[in-house]
């Protein structure tokens, strides 16, 4: 394999690994944006797929034309000193919110599944995430390309095998119903928030995209592979809809009946996914704080992943239902002008 190629494929494996967190493996998110809207929730993942794949080739494109390598530069350059400035310091907080909502789920995942404190598991996940944040981006690249497979392949097993092993029509449930128009903003709200946080790790990523190929390879193939894997995993979840719409990790209900083995499976899959995610996260953080020209990054990093600790209390599911939804109108705007900046206007 050319070398040029490998790089593009270990962006792609960086781009997606930032979607597979909590919100996703749990199947918090997929419950929520698609599943709900029965056989259009399939369409809806179809559309946001194609949205991660061509905002994250547009952005790679943009960053490579203009020698950008992080997220500061790129923002000033599509929105000007002042209203970049203010999208910057937005996406950031929620970059930081994402952050602690892994920190959370990880303190969810524990309970539901081990019976131990939440503050265990959001501890646990912080100090992992401190240690990957000393090494930079080797660190976050070297984590992401070592595990995003695993997430990957054992996502795709998780979602087929829970499905095919059901034996009940699928889309009984809410064939027929009405959503009007209400399942395709879902879907662009989906896809908006998810990359608001995909869009400043693509510009910490761009320094290893030195010919154009790597950007359609990045952006394309982790769109794809992002697309396929909602797929695989929305599918039992139209299934156990009565049964899990009220947990905060409704996949470990599902993996839960088809026996122990699986369900430490499906675990070590899903603290896989929220382990990337937040270090994924908070690396995007951290790196802006430096930008602004305050403490060494290990200090940075160490702050930053005990306030995420204490505010991780606030609870999974709450941050996924009322913070997320928020910043997905504002991701709206900013793929609008990417977009039209990556493809249309040079």
């Amino acid at each position: 394999m050319k070398k040029g190629n490998y790089n593009g494929i270990k962006i792609a494996a960086i781009y997606g690994s930032v979607f597979l967190g909590a919100g996703f493996a749990s199947g918090q998110e997929l419950l929520r944006y698609f599943v709900g809207f029965g056989r259009l929730g399939l369409l809806g993942i179809i559309i946001a797929g194609i949205v991660f794949a061509l905002t994250g080739w547009a952005v790679l494109r943009i960053c490579t034309r203009h020698s950008l390598t992080n997220y500061h530069g790129l923002m000033r350059h599509l929105f000007g000193t002042k209203l970049g400035g203010l999208m910057e310091g937005a996406v950031v907080a929620f970059l930081f919110c994402l952050f602690v909502a892994m920190l959370a789920g990880a303190g969810a995942t524990g309970r539901e599944a081990f019976n131990f404190p939440f503050t265990a598991g959001s501890v646990a996940v912080g100090v992992a995430v401190f240690f990957v944040l000393c090494f930079g981006l080797r660190g976050i690249i070297n984590v992401n390309v070592f595990l995003a497979p695993f997430m990957l392949v054992g996502g795709i097993v998780i979602g087929l095998f829970t499905f095919f092993a059901y034996s009940h029509p699928v889309f009984s449930m809410v064939y027929g119903r009405n959503f009007g128009l209400a399942w395709l903003l879902a879907a662009f709200v989906y896809a908006a928030y998810n990359l608001v946080t995909g869009v400043p790790i693509l510009a910490a990523t761009a320094e290893i995209a030195t010919e154009k190929r790597h950007a359609a390879i990045g952006g394309l193939l982790g769109g794809g592979v992002i697309t396929l894997l909602g797929l695989c995993m929305a599918l039992p979840l139209f299934l156990y809809h009565a049964n899990v719409i009220s947990l905060e990790i409704p996949f470990l209900y599902i993996v839960t009946q088809h026996g122990g083995g699986f369900r430490l499976f499906y675990l070590a899959v899903l603290i896989t996914a929220i382990m990337t995610t937040a270090a994924c996260n908070a690396f995007a953080v951290t790196q802006w704080l430096e930008a602004q020209g305050f403490a060494s990054k290990v200090k940075v990093a160490a702050v930053l992943c005990v306030v995420g600790v204490v505010v991780s209390h606030i609870g999974f599911s709450n941050i996924v239902a009322y913070v997320y939804p928020v910043f997905g109108f504002l991701g709206i705007f900013k793929i609008i002008v990417i977009l039209w900046r990556g493809f249309v206007r040079k």
